[in-house]
């Protein structure tokens, strides 16, 4: 009876993450800034097959941490030394959460940036679009990054404190690997301290 009453609960989170995944997967980014403001403007973005990557990776661990649970649950009624492996399982399983948190912060802005002027414009789907130059108005940069890689994936993001607000930007976005991206990340390694802090589950 035990066992079932376990099945039907971890089926239940099953059907919870799922039906998070297909909520944070769906949509697209609409643009709330005019057309004319985004010339010379090159968009600081990440990419389809990288999602792509990072989506099946992802679903691989939390497979993973949902058979470990199971068997750790069925396994510890009769070996009780199985149970210490139960903190493990929820990691594994709390990397999706992470991944969704991260997907939706990237939908949730889109980024647009000058390679001439250094200039950046953050165009929020909810909020007021905000616009700063890279080379004047930061104050201070800090980094989160996840304790550990999740298989090749590392769960982060930047947080950059300006004059006028604060910008995150998930390291999806820095993993994309073209010259654009490059260029803007490459400045803000060399040109600025960034204080790094290591959290098990990076939430932005």
């Amino acid at each position: 009876m035990k066992i079932f009453i376990i099945i039907a609960l971890i089926g239940l989170l099953v059907y919870l993450i799922a039906r998070k995944f297909m909520l944070t997967t769906s949509g697209s980014n609409t643009s709330i800034v005019k057309a004319s403001q985004r010339q010379r403007f090159v968009v600081i973005d990440t990419s389809s097959p990288l999602i792509n990557r990072v989506t099946r990776s992802t679903l691989r661990t939390v497979g993973i941490g949902f058979l470990l649970l199971l068997l750790t649950l069925v396994l510890g009624m009769k070996i009780k030394i199985l149970w210490i492996l139960i903190p493990l399982s929820l990691y594994l399983i709390g990397q999706f959460f992470v991944y969704t948190n991260h997907i939706k912060s990237i939908k949730n802005q889109r980024i647009y940036f000058n390679p001439e002027t250094y200039e950046v414009l953050v165009d929020y789907i909810k909020d007021q679009p905000l616009s700063f130059n890279l080379m004047r108005d930061i104050v201070s940069v800090s980094e989160i990054k996840s304790v550990q890689k999740n298989r090749d994936t590392l769960f982060g993001y930047y947080k950059l404190h300006l004059k006028q607000g604060m910008v995150v930007i998930p390291y999806l976005i820095e993993q994309n690997d073209n010259s654009t991206n490059k260029l803007f990340f490459t400045y803000l390694n060399e040109n600025y301290k960034i204080e790094v802090e290591s959290k098990l589950f990076p939430i932005i």
